[in-house]
This record gives C-alpha cells, sequence and structure tokens, in this order.
C-alpha cells in the first residue's frame, strides 16, 4: 500500500483530500537474474476537488516507480526504450525475449517518440540522405553535428525542401553535407552568406 501524502490533481494540480477507492496495481519491474520481478501495488484514485476542473478522479502515481497507463516500471520502461531506440522494432524484440523482458515490437516502437523539432537550426547543421525504402524513396535526415542528436527528417531529397527548411529554421553557421549534390546546391542556395557550406 502506498504511504504517500495525497497526490495532485494532473490537470489543475490540487492536492487531493478524499479518497474514492484504492485497487492493486501489478507492474512488471527488471528481472533479477533469470527471473521475472512483478510489483503488486496498491493504489488510492483520488477525487478532484476542484469544480472547474474536467477531471472527477485521478489515480496516485509512486515516483521513480509508476507513469500513468504503464504496466511497467518507469526503470523497466527506460531499458525497453533504449533497447527500442538502439535496435528498431523485430530485432529489439528479439533481444527482449532472450533477456525475459516481455515486449513485443509494437509495444517497443510505441515507446519511441519523435523529437520535438526547434525553431532554429542548430549551429552545425548535418545533413544527409537515407533510405525509406531503397532503390524507391528516399529522405534526408538532419543532424546537429555539435550535440550528435537528430534534428528533422525531411520527406524527400530535393534542394527545393531542404532549401524551405532552412528558411523556416535560421542559425545555421556550417553546413556539412553528406555525398548527394542535390544537398550541396540547396545549402548554397538558401544561404549565400554561410561560411562552412561547401
Amino acid at each position: 500500500m502506498s504511504t504517500a501524502r495525497p497526490g495532485r490533481c494532473p490537470d489543475c494540480r490540487k492536492q487531493a483530500r478524499h479518497t474514492q477507492s484504492s485497487y492493486q496495481r501489478d507492474l512488471d519491474e527488471r528481472p533479477l537474474g533469470s527471473h521475472r520481478v512483478i510489483v503488486r501495488l496498491r493504489v488510492r484514485r483520488y477525487f478532484c476537488d476542484r469544480k472547474s476542473c474536467s477531471r472527477k478522479t485521478f489515480v496516485e502515481q509512486v515516483p521513480g516507480l509508476s507513469e500513468r497507463h504503464r504496466r511497467s516500471s518507469t526503470g523497466l520502461t527506460g531499458w525497453l526504450r533504449t533497447i527500442a531506440i538502439e535496435l528498431g522494432g523485430r530485432p529489439a524484440a528479439r533481444l527482449c525475449r532472450r533477456l525475459r523482458l516481455a515486449a513485443g515490437r509494437t509495444r517497443l516502437l510505441r515507446l519511441l517518440t519523435a523529437p520535438t523539432v526547434p525553431n532554429r537550426a542548430p549551429r552545425v547543421l548535418g545533413v544527409d540522405e537515407f533510405a525509406f525504402r531503397k532503390g524507391c524513396t528516399y529522405g534526408t535526415v538532419l543532424v546537429d553535428v555539435e550535440a550528435d542528436r537528430v534534428v528533422d527528417v525531411l520527406p524527400d531529397r530535393t534542394s527545393e525542401t531542404f532549401a524551405a527548411w532552412l528558411t523556416e529554421h535560421p542559425g545555421a553557421e556550417i553546413i556539412c553535407p553528406g555525398p548527394g549534390h542535390r544537398l550541396h546546391q540547396g545549402g548554397q542556395g538558401s544561404r549565400p552568406s554561410c561560411p562552412g557550406s561547401r
């Protein structure tokens, strides 16, 4: 049974005073050796006392252990997200089976969230092509070279699309293009004063 102080409404942030009910919640946790670990947690459901709030009831969350709408602990969810990022769908699901983690490829892919696209381009922008489907459909990946992370993915590899992206997201001082000639033209055409684009 959780002994934490009454929770706060996730919408209006008012602290609850009245308990509606409690129930048992089972959370998958990281395995201990070859043994599956399940955390059985009794959580409380509270009334939201603020009349203007649209949420009438809510369930408490245990910080560092549970999240809304998840059947696994935050620790296990972090493991699964890391595996999904590194390996993708089917290979990640195969590794999870070997590690005795209950996670299929669909669940793993749901854990991935698209990064938010910043309003400004990074100072050093890496640009390269990749295949959505080899031989058929290609796109452009934009990378913040200094932070080593993907900034955005463009739906094609045309210089017009890249030039439009640069216009909407100013700030790139250096453009590091891949071997595609279309991207060289897009960078030079839209940013003639950019000293680092070649």
